[in-house]
């Protein structure tokens, strides 16, 4: 009994030493040796949430976006409440135009955890590209009281309201959002506002 406790044991340490090794390539921005720790680990504690969540971003990193994803529904079928792999499927989701998609995982987010802001502002953008442009202007607006500093969520307002031709609006929005970095604002706000 005893040689299994302490096999039991050295198995968890070597899980948990592939896991810091991971989110320490992960960190160094070395992506496949990350993927190949995180793997390891994952071969002992298949459902370690974290570390499966860490190989999906690394897989993103790599632009390998159907190991992510596979990765992120391992997490859902794992934890059906998991807000980042909710919200991250939703990414996903725009990055393949399904908006549909993107709109229910971010919906489920949503009634998860309503304060996150990212949620409001995922959902605001697959509303946006499906046309529902008052609804998106709700859920980025939603985004804007949860987070005020989310620079795209004020740039994919002003490109609602440059689509409807209000160009005030328009440019008050390219303006904040230039104002917190956002080089593609930055772009717009010189090309309609000045």
């Amino acid at each position: 009994m005893r040689l299994i406790i302490l096999i039991f044991f050295a198995l968890i340490s070597c899980t948990s030493d592939d896991s810091r090794m991971g989110d320490q390539m992960y960190s160094n921005k070395n992506y496949e040796e990350a993927i190949k720790l995180y793997t390891e680990g994952l071969k002992l504690r298949p459902n370690d949430i974290k570390s499966l969540y860490r190989r999906a971003r690394s897989y993103e990193e790599l632009k390998i976006y159907d190991k992510a994803v596979s990765d992120f529904n391992k997490i859902l079928e794992i934890d059906k409440e998991n807000v980042n792999a909710l919200l991250s499927l939703s990414v996903n989701s725009l990055r393949n135009k399904d908006y549909l998609s993107g709109e229910s995982y971010s919906k489920k987010a949503i009634k998860l955890n309503p304060d996150l802001d990212q949620a409001h502002f995922l959902l605001g953008r697959s509303l946006q590209y499906q046309g529902l442009f008052n609804d998106a202007m709700k859920s980025f607006k939603t985004s804007i009281s949860l987070n005020s500093n989310n620079s795209e969520t004020y740039y994919h307002m002003g490109l609602i309201y440059l689509k409807l031709d209000d160009s005030n609006n328009a440019c008050k929005n390219f303006k904040t959002s230039a104002s917190l970095e956002n080089v593609k604002a930055i772009s717009l706000s010189k090309k309609y506002c000045d």
